[in-house]
């Protein structure tokens, strides 16, 4: 499915993205598709959705298959990076990008459950997910893994997502570590740290939660999730930086 116009040349890399059935899990599959990758469509809960993105993939000449597992569960997660290599034959690329604050209920109220649900989407998942790429990567001498942060992390969220920050807070910290010891098997970890992207998390605020947020950032508009997605497929086709992490986020 290579065309002309991609800005990245992924041709046949085997790319495994989380939570790609919307948003910039979505846009992150179909640039990848756009760039030759053989590409991993992992979804939860929403299957109608993943299949149609795969299907559009296959009909425009490109490889591509879906995988369903609920990452809070290790049971099922861990059996998505296997399926993918059994289907592909390898693993040169990883995405982490599924993550969502979980809960209503804002600081000081934020209940255990709601902790526990965050961390284990945000930072377990992604921790136990790297570490099984990470072994694949060693014995293929090299691979990509792109960690998805937010721009919370560097305001400390909200009263509402603090949780969340502090959890995608550790992600960041394991992106580094990955980084050092990865280095000596060519094998790349950097994060893109997302701003305010038009995601379905916007979708029930109102009008003036949205404003108001929009205020905050110095390019005064939301972001798109082909801009972060751009992000992502340009540090899983580069070769040089490791460790690092890029925000899209408008200025902020």
């Amino acid at each position: 499915m290579q065309n002309n116009k991609t800005k990245f040349d992924l041709q046949g890399k085997r790319i495994l993205v989380t939570g790609a059935s919307s948003g910039i899990g979505e846009a992150t599959v179909r640039l990848l598709g756009e760039a030759g990758a053989v590409v991993g469509i992992h979804y939860h809960q929403r299957l109608k959705e993943a299949q149609t993105i795969k299907e559009e993939i296959l009909s425009s000449g490109g490889v591509a298959e879906v995988f369903q597992a609920n990452l809070s569960n290790a049971q099922e997660r861990d059996t998505i990076i296997p399926a993918f290599i059994e289907k592909f034959g390898g693993l040169d690329g990883l995405v982490n990008n599924a993550g969502a604050p979980q809960g209503k209920h804002a600081f000081p109220n934020i209940l255990k459950n709601e902790w526990d649900e965050t961390f284990a989407l945000n930072i377990e998942a992604p921790f136990f997910l790297s570490q099984q790429a990470f072994t694949v990567m060693q014995s293929q001498a090299g691979g990509k893994i792109v960690n998805v942060s937010s721009i919370g992390v560097k305001y400390g969220g909200s009263a509402k997502t603090i949780h969340y920050a502090m959890a995608k807070s550790a992600l960041e910290t394991l992106t580094v570590g990955m980084a050092k010891m990865g280095a000596e098997f060519n094998i790349l970890v950097n994060i893109v740290r997302a701003g305010m992207t038009d995601t379905a998390f916007w979708q029930d605020k109102t009008k003036e939660e949205i404003e108001a947020r929009e205020k905050l950032i110095p390019l005064k508009r939301i972001g798109k999730p082909q801009e972060v997605a751009e992000t992502i497929c340009f540090l899983l086709s580069h070769t040089y930086i490791t460790g690092q992490t890029i925000a899209v986020s408008g200025g902020e």
